[in-house]
């Protein structure tokens, strides 16, 4: 599919095998900015890159998780987006739906329209599965993604949530001899 942004045209398709190496990376560029200055101080930016590797190898071997790539090329034929979509069952209701694993944009053709054409690239993949629905997760700090995906109809179903434990509570919970 060929689209035309604000100053660019681009091709969307199917990823291929040789794209994968240039998707992982911008996987550990989603997942290095989500974890926000505090955490980047925890793990290495190698670390998370091998994590993100074995949980990509993991979920593209996982037949029963079928799922579908698909990367934007500029005019150059250079990659500068990708969306990744999957078949999965819902967490509270056991329905088979289509879950947006990642979606990435380079920075330069962000704001053109390139995220909104993937989504809706990803979208007609689900319709094509016979899926009813189609969720995401997104950073409560990326606003960006969130106004986007808005933009589009998707809604707030869940709010994830987490804390860091120190050592002090993990033990305050215990009884006392």
């Amino acid at each position: 599919m060929s689209y035309s942004a604000k100053e660019s045209t681009f091709q969307i398709e199917a990823a291929t095998e040789s794209d994968w190496p240039w998707i992982v990376q911008g996987l550990v560029e989603i997942v290095w900015v989500m974890l926000g200055t505090e955490r980047q101080q925890e793990a290495s930016r190698r670390t998370i890159e091998e994590r993100v590797t074995q949980h990509i190898v993991r979920l593209r071997q996982d037949e029963g998780f079928p799922s579908q790539a698909f990367v934007a090329r500029s005019d150059d034929g250079a990659l500068v987006g990708f969306v990744w979509v999957a078949m999965d069952h819902n967490d509270s209701t056991g329905e088979l739906e289509a879950t947006l694993l990642n979606q990435y944009v380079v920075e330069g053709y962000r704001g053109q329209g390139l995220g909104h054409r993937l989504l809706e690239t990803a979208e007609e993949w689900a319709r094509q599965q016979g899926l009813p629905r189609i969720s995401l997760s997104v950073g409560v700090s990326n606003t960006l993604a969130q106004r986007l995906y808005q933009s589009l109809g998707y809604q707030v179903e869940t709010l994830r949530m987490t804390k860091t434990l120190g050592a002090e509570e993990s033990e305050s919970w215990l009884p006392r001899d």
